[in-house]
């Protein structure tokens, strides 16, 4: 049984398999030439990915073309969805996340740690509630989160549960972004992921 909280050994290794590099961007993409001939094909896309099935594991790609003109299409794999064996891509949660700060509408720091973060949602500590009794309605909160020192994501939290332990308050949220902000954060958290791996291996 594998010592990762989301991850099976199969998966561990598949992944390691597959991101094994030297250079730093190519933790996050892997190369794909493309035969020219398929480009007016690709023109008439709304979408493309490339499933990888290994046993058990099931792995879907994004494509991301880099050049318009099909005579000289190139592509990059982006960040991989593990597919369960429902059919549902499922999303990489990242423990811990480093390099991210999350800050009110005012540019206040909010008074919470992200315990873990996927593209659709996060769960979040805190010392105080962070979101006002409810019942009678769904509770929202609008935030920034900020990525590293550039990049920062409109988000509106909807509250999924809040609950208070022993020592903290424990809060789920979950949040809706468009495409290229889904790309953007989809890209952060699975960069963190596999660093978050290699740091694990070399222990």
């Amino acid at each position: 049984m594998s010592d990762h909280p989301y991850l099976t050994d199969e998966e561990l290794a598949l992944l390691n398999e597959l991101y094994q590099a030297d250079g730093q961007n190519a933790l996050l993409t892997l190369p794909l030439v493309m035969d020219a001939n398929i480009g007016p094909l690709l023109e008439q896309a709304t979408g493309l990915e490339l499933k990888l099935e290994l046993g058990q594991v099931k792995l879907s790609f994004p494509v991301a073309l880099n050049h318009p003109v099909a005579s000289q299409e190139q592509a990059a794999l982006s960040s991989p969805n593990i597919v369960s064996h429902s059919g549902h891509p499922r999303a990489w949660r990242l423990p811990h996340p480093q390099d991210i700060e999350l800050k009110r509408p005012n540019g206040q720091l909010l008074a919470a740690e992200i315990r873990d973060l996927s593209i659709n949602g996060m769960r979040l500590v805190s010392q105080r509630p962070l979101f006002k009794p409810a019942p009678s309605q769904q509770a929202h909160k609008k935030i920034w989160l900020v990525l590293g020192q550039e990049q920062q994501l409109a988000l509106q939290l909807t509250l999924v549960r809040q609950r208070k332990g022993p020592q903290f308050w424990l809060t789920t949220v979950s949040f809706t972004l468009n495409s290229a902000d889904k790309g953007t954060l989809s890209d952060f958290v699975f960069r963190g992921f596999l660093e978050q791996i290699q740091k694990r291996q070399a222990l």
